[in-house]
């Protein structure tokens, strides 16, 4: 079965991990290709370097042309099933699998429908088209699902749900060592979060909550991993807000691993999610987690099992949230152990890759192949 995925670029993010998992746990029958429509990067590189096909679509001499030659790619390749991700995968996977005349066309829905997500004509007259013309539209969870369904009612059986999966990793140095390097005792309290530093992510109500919270847990401290436009911001209100080394900017990070060992706690105070890889991940590194009602964070975490689900933009439950974990070490241990289950039952790689192309073949079937 030879599998291709359309992406808009191939740098860090969510995305481009789940593409990532795909190539990486592929079953033995099953040959990839990834596509970057406007921009390789670190993602793609890797992609390559794990057996996956890799290209940048050439994009020269105007659409036509563009996606002429896409379809002769595809063509020339033999492939089977043609995988568009978000909504630029989605208009160039679709139209150049139809044109090509692939049997299984299927895109992936990796958020919850909000305002300016593409183009303007992309949801009044482009996203109904595209979703007539694929087979399947896998959501990476129930509420990226419900939140195109209510929009598209009359295709709702197209949609299917499957979450997203991480594989294992193993921290490649120890708790204290991190801590050491990050300028952090044994005795202190470290709250973690990763992401873009970006709106969507809501850092500064996560700064808020900590600076309200840090009052009564002298020995915590907060870190934040990732890099964005919003970096200048976020700096000026931690020193607005005096939190001096309590509170520091990580940049991007390819250790993250590392720092979920070194973590006590695992907080998201995002305002739109799909399903978070980073919740993913601390749930794997056995850590407990507050994360904010949006998208798929309450279908992971189960309210006081896992951790808390508190409303998104409120700091004053992000830090009451946050202030009770930390009050509790044994039971935010046990918080970790559940958190660990749970995604070995339900969110690894392996079992996402396992649905996806159970899918594939169910497409394929139906097609005669």
């Amino acid at each position: 079965m030879r599998v291709m995925h359309m992406i808009n670029a191939m740098h860090r993010g969510g995305a481009e991990s789940v593409v990532l998992e795909h190539v990486r746990h592929a079953g033995p029958d099953v040959e990839t290709w990834v596509c970057a429509i406007n921009g390789g990067g670190e993602a793609l590189d890797q992609a390559g370097r794990l057996g996956a096909h890799t290209s940048v679509l050439d994009k020269s001499g105007g659409h036509l042309s563009t996606f002429g030659r896409l379809a002769r790619t595809l063509r020339d390749a033999r492939i089977d099933v043609v995988n568009g991700h978000n909504p630029s995968g989605a208009f160039h996977a679709t139209l150049a699998g139809r044109l090509a005349g692939v049997p299984a066309i299927v895109r992936t829905e990796h958020s919850i429908h909000f305002a300016g997500r593409a183009s303007w004509a992309y949801e009044p007259a482009l996203e109904p088209l595209l979703t007539l013309l694929a087979q399947r539209v896998i959501c990476v969870s129930n509420a990226v699902r419900e939140s195109h369904v209510r929009r598209l009612s009359l295709l709702a059986g197209r949609f299917v749900t499957i979450p997203n999966g991480i594989s294992e990793a193993t921290p490649a140095r120890s708790r204290d060592q991190v801590r050491t390097s990050l300028g952090a005792g044994s005795s202190d309290r470290i709250v973690l979060t990763v992401g873009g530093l970006t709106p969507q992510k809501a850092q500064l109500i996560l700064i808020e909550a900590f600076a309200s919270m840090v009052r009564d847990v002298p020995a915590a401290r907060l870190w934040i991993a990732g890099e964005g436009a919003e970096r200048p911001r976020l700096e000026e209100r931690i020193a607005a807000l005096g939190l001096g080394p309590r509170a520091i900017l990580l940049g991007m990070r390819g250790d993250v691993p590392d720092l979920i060992e070194a973590a006590d706690l695992f907080v998201l105070s995002s305002v739109r999610e799909g399903l978070s890889m980073a919740l993913l991940e601390a749930m794997r590194g056995s850590r407990p987690v507050v994360a904010t009602r949006v998208g798929g964070n309450a279908e992971v975490v189960v309210e006081g099992e896992l951790g808390h689900i508190v409303p998104p933009s409120d700091a004053g439950a992000l830090a009451r949230a946050m202030r009770s974990v930390l009050a509790d070490p044994a039971g935010a241990a046990a918080m970790g152990q559940a958190g660990r289950r749970r995604w070995l039952e339900s969110f690894t790689a392996e079992r996402m890759l396992r649905l996806t192309e159970d899918l594939y073949r169910e497409q394929l079937a139906r097609a005669g192949r």
